[in-house]
C-alpha cells in the first residue's frame, strides 16, 4: 500500500466457539488485503479493542472506522462499546444487568471465550487517530440477500411456503421492538423477491431474565403455529452471524414443531467482507466530512 493510509478497520465481534472465531478471522483476512484490519472479539471488552486500535495505529492508519459485525445496531454489547471509544456518555445499565443476572455456569462459560474476560469494564480506549463506528448489519441489502438464499436452499415450493426469521435479540424491551421492526422489514424483502407465501420473525431473548424470555418464546411458537395451520410449509432461518451454540436453542424453542432447517449461519458467506469494506469506506468519507 503505498502513501498514506487513510483508514483502518476495527472489526468487532462477539467471539464463541473455536469455529465462530475462525469464520471472523477469515473474513478479517478478506478486508485486510485491500485495508488495514484489526478484530477485537468479545462483549466490550476493553483490552480487546485496546489491543486491535494498537495494531492499526502502528500500521499508519490515519482514522479508524468501527465496524460490528453484529446483527442489530440497537444492542446493550454495542452500546457499551460505544462508551469505550468515547462515542456514547454512560455504559450500558442494561449489559451490567444482564451479566448480573447470568446463571454462574453461563457465566463461567463465555468466561472462557475470548475475549470475554473483561465482559463489563468502565475503562475507556486510547486513540491518536479520529475514531467513527459504522451501523451493524441491521436490514442492509447484504444481510437480505444472504438469508434469502438461506430460504431458497430449504424451499421446494415458495407459493405455499413461510420463512421464519428467528434471532437472538437483545434484553431491553424498546431495542427488541427495533430488531422485531428490522427483522420485519427484512421477512418482507424475502416475501417478495422470493415469492414466498408468509414471512414472520422472532427474537429468543436469550440473555434476558426467565419471565421474558419465556414470554419471548411463547410469541414466537404462536406465529409459527398459525402458519401451520394455513397450511404453509414453515423455512426457519437463523438471523445468526455464525454457529456456536444459539442455533441449538431456535431449536428448542421450537421443539414439537413442523418445519424445515438447516441451521446455516450467516458467516460464512463471502457477501459479508464486501459489506465491510463498503461500510468501512462510507463511514469514513462521511467522518471526514464532517471535520
Amino acid at each position: 500500500m503505498k502513501g498514506a493510509v487513510l483508514y483502518g478497520v476495527l472489526l468487532l465481534a462477539h467471539g464463541g466457539a473455536p469455529q465462530w472465531n475462525a469464520d471472523v478471522e477469515a473474513i478479517r483476512k478478506t478486508v485486510d488485503a485491500k485495508v488495514p484490519a484489526e478484530a477485537a472479539l468479545g462483549m466490550a471488552d476493553d483490552e480487546a479493542i485496546q489491543g486491535a486500535i494498537d495494531r492499526l495505529e502502528a500500521r499508519g492508519v490515519q482514522r479508524i472506522v468501527a465496524v460490528p459485525l453484529f446483527v442489530n445496531s440497537a444492542s446493550e454489547v454495542l452500546d457499551q462499546t460505544r462508551f469505550l471509544l468515547g462515542l456514547r456518555k454512560d455504559p450500558s445499565q442494561t449489559l451490567r444487568d444482564a451479566l448480573a443476572n447470568l446463571p454462574p455456569e453461563e457465566h463461567a462459560r463465555m468466561m472462557k471465550m475470548e475475549g470475554h474476560h473483561r465482559m463489563f469494564s468502565t475503562q475507556r480506549v486510547k486513540h491518536r487517530v479520529p475514531l467513527s463506528m459504522a451501523p451493524a448489519l441491521d436490514d442492509s441489502k447484504t444481510l437480505a440477500e444472504i438469508l434469502l438464499a438461506r430460504a431458497k436452499a430449504l424451499s421446494k415450493d415458495p407459493r405455499s411456503e413461510a420463512v421464519v426469521l428467528v434471532a437472538h435479540g437483545p434484553v431491553d424491551d424498546k431495542a427488541n421492538d427495533i430488531w422485531l421492526a428490522t427483522l420485519g422489514r427484512l421477512a418482507q424483502r424475502l416475501r417478495s423477491k422470493g415469492g414466498f407465501a408468509g414471512a414472520l420473525v422472532g427474537t429468543l431473548r436469550d440473555d434476558s431474565v426467565p419471565d421474558v424470555k419465556d414470554k419471548a418464546i411463547e410469541e414466537l411458537r404462536k406465529k409459527v403455529s398459525e402458519e401451520i395451520a394455513r397450511k404453509h410449509r414453515l423455512l426457519v432461518v437463523p438471523v445468526l452471524i455464525a454457529r456456536g451454540g444459539i442455533e441449538d436453542h431456535v431449536i428448542q424453542a421450537l421443539t414439537g414443531l413442523d418445519y424445515a432447517w438447516s441451521g446455516e449461519t450467516i458467516c460464512p458467506d463471502p457477501r459479508i467482507a464486501g459489506w465491510i469494506e463498503a461500510e468501512a469506506a462510507k463511514t469514513a468519507r462521511d467522518s471526514a466530512r464532517r471535520k
